[in-house]
């Protein structure tokens, strides 16, 4: 496979980094900038709710340049944000690098799945986009709690510092490394929302809506949920690791289930599975207290039900995208596109509203608040499902009716 697309990889890493970052670094954020642990979370709502909104926007003005300009201005325009966050003394500027920083990151990303696909032959194209956005989820695993690490030892704004290096540096090696790559051609905002229109394609994006709401929610605040149990700062690091890796195995999982089971039988298993994870989560927060079962317990109980929440969280992942692909066909770009956006915008209100459950309840109630999002998203899959299989059957009895490939294994 063409060695270039590391690169791309690279972008993708740092990117992944410095958008779950914040859940690592939100208590020394909150004390710097003097702002309550709630408010300091919507620097996630920020980030998330740009990307969400300006990634498809973004695609639309810039469908017509070459893949390579967009990938360098993306990744100029991310670093340059990074570098605002690390010199902010105020809040309203660290804000102002987020919005840009999420500028930055909806207009590289979506280009850089295309750009991987265009380097390598059709028959490694697979591989190459895994690649490429398997720099998110080893971000995840690894850059993640190093970049918390760093920010406990050091100090905060060295962690954003090296996000900006490495973002440059990923610029570079794509302005001189990389062919002029041809636009795959624009497409319209009415074009990329047209989808929407049909039930079991609007309700299949609400199903991956209410799962972001939901597992957001709880890793913003991941940080404050496990001070509750009494753990250590550097603490976070070990727990945000064993989070990263579970969902790196989540991620093998679903898509091995989904091969093997179907799309549908793996969501089914995994949003319930999610569900209880967190709700453990609110459960041992109910009892971590002198008088409980104690910090070294509530501690290790709290690790063992965030990794199943990464296993059966990013389980789901693979196999919706899977399930969006078959419902969709020719039109599987732009549904992945608004299930991106979809993602990003249910980071954003997990970010928002998780803050007000901390603000007016508290951190230890997020385990509950998220598993009823997961259990709405269950309810939704199942009306996405029955809305499909009846557009099947009918398709069945009108040969000239457009088709659609359900995945019913």
């Amino acid at each position: 496979m063409d060695k270039r697309i590391y690169a791309l990889t690279m972008g993708a890493f740092v990117i992944g980094t410095e958008g779950f970052l914040i859940a690592g670094v939100l208590p020394l954020l909150a004390k710097s900038f003097h702002v309550s642990l709630s408010v300091a979370g919507q620097l996630v709502t920020i980030f998330s709710l740009v990307y969400a909104v300006g990634s498809p926007v973004l695609a639309t003005l810039t469908g017509r340049w070459d893949r390579r300009r967009v990938l360098v201005a993306g990744m100029l325009v991310f670093a340059a944000g990074n570098a605002i966050a690390a010199l902010s003394n105020a809040y309203a500027v660290m804000a102002v690098g987020r919005i840009v920083a999420g500028i930055g990151a909806g207009w590289y990303s979506p280009a850089a799945t295309t750009s991987a696909a265009a380097l390598v032959r059709s028959d490694q194209r697979g591989r190459a986009i895994s690649t490429v956005v398997a720099g998110q989820t080893v971000a995840l695993m690894l850059g993640v709690p190093l970049g918390t690490w760093i920010a406990l030892t050091f100090q905060w704004r060295t962690s954003f510092w090296i996000l900006t290096v490495v973002g440059v540096l990923a610029a570079l090696l794509i302005r001189f490394r990389f062919p002029a790559i041809p636009s795959p051609g624009a497409v319209s905002m009415r074009e990329r929302l047209a989808p929407l229109k049909r039930p079991e394609l609007l309700s299949a994006l609400l199903t991956t809506l209410a799962w972001a709401i939901g597992i957001f929610a709880v890793y913003t605040y991941v940080a404050d949920i496990f001070a509750g149990y009494g753990a250590a700062d550097r603490t976070i690091s070990v727990v945000l690791f064993a989070a990263g890796a579970a969902s790196l195995i989540g991620v093998k999982l679903g898509g091995f289930s989904t091969d093997r089971f179907g799309s549908p039988r793996t969501i089914a298993a995994a949003l319930p599975a999610l569900a209880l994870s967190m709700a453990v989560l609110s459960i041992v927060a109910d009892f971590a207290s002198p008088s409980g079962i104690g910090t070294f317990a509530a501690v290790g109980l709290g690790i063992a039900a965030l990794a199943v929440w990464g296993a059966s969280g990013y389980a789901f992942n693979p196999a919706q995208q899977h399930r969006l692909i078959d419902l969709s066909g020719p039109a599987a770009g732009v549904i992945l596109s608004l299930s991106s956006s979809a993602t990003y915008l249910g980071s954003a209100l997990g970010a928002s509203t998780g803050g007000l459950v901390v603000r007016y309840g508290s951190a230890g109630e997020l385990g509950y608040y998220g598993a009823g999002w997961e259990l709405l998203a269950l309810a939704l899959f199942a009306v996405s499902l029955r809305l499909a299989s009846g557009r099947l059957r009918r398709s069945a009895r009108t040969p000239q009716a457009e088709p659609i490939a359900e995945d019913r294994r």
